[in-house]
């Protein structure tokens, strides 16, 4: 009667290690290419796994990863090395897209981050055209609302992603965290939108006040993306 007791301690001993940190569509800041989605990330004792989807918008294009990938510590200089990928061919070789608007699903597996690590950069050391995706957040609780926010602006209801964004900077802004740029730019771009256009400069005046990381970089991406008016 003693093995099966044994048996389900060795089972749940093993499981317990075998646990993962999910977050399912991880926000980021800053990309260099505007359709490759973070499907997900996956930190196991052992590796990372980044889940990406890429949407091909160009007649006969193709695409790799450089071998040289990376992921990194958005705020500070440790870095994790690429261990293997799916779904792409490391460069010199490449995926030749079939059709304008073909998705495929790309899997990289990095080193493990550190659980403390709240944000990373997936940067790839290229010559040309390389992927660069900042301040992913790994915040398994923020994240998700975020998400609520961002989905339901896409869904034509500004009002409502006003509410969640507005409820996030006051319960959880903390003055740094470059998160923060990306709902400032939303918030912009929602009053404007709304017509509050008083708001919209009052909100861009604090994101120019701020001592937010990366301050500059959202500050220009607003500029160039026509946000501020």
């Amino acid at each position: 009667m003693r093995l099966p007791s044994l048996l389900f301690l060795i089972l749940l001993i093993t499981g317990s290690n075998l646990r993962a940190q999910i977050y399912e569509s991880p926000n980021y800041s800053l990309t260099s290419h505007p359709t490759m989605d973070i499907v997900s990330i996956e930190n196991w004792d052992d590796q990372m796994h980044v889940t990406l989807n890429l949407k091909n918008e160009r007649y006969s294009a193709s695409f790799c990863i450089d071998s040289n990938t990376i992921l990194r510590n958005s705020l500070g200089d440790e870095e994790y090395k690429l261990l293997s990928m799916e779904g792409i061919p490391a460069c010199p070789e490449q995926y030749k897209f079939k059709t304008i608007g073909e998705r495929i699903s790309i899997n990289l597996f990095f080193e493990a981050v550190p659980d403390g690590i709240k944000y990373v950069d997936l940067v790839e050391n290229c010559d040309d055209g390389c992927v660069n995706i900042r301040y992913i957040l790994l915040d398994e609780e923020l994240n998700p609302r975020l998400n609520e926010g961002i989905q339901l602006y896409e869904l034509g209801k500004p009002k409502a992603s006003l509410q969640v964004f507005e409820d996030i900077m006051k319960s959880e802004y903390d003055g740094l965290s470059p998160v923060y740029g990306t709902v400032y730019l939303y918030l912009i771009s929602i009053h404007y939108e709304l017509g509050n256009s008083k708001d919209a400069r009052r909100v861009y005046q604090e994101l120019r006040e701020s001592s937010i990381i990366g301050r500059d970089d959202f500050i220009e991406t607003a500029k160039e993306s026509g946000i501020v008016r």
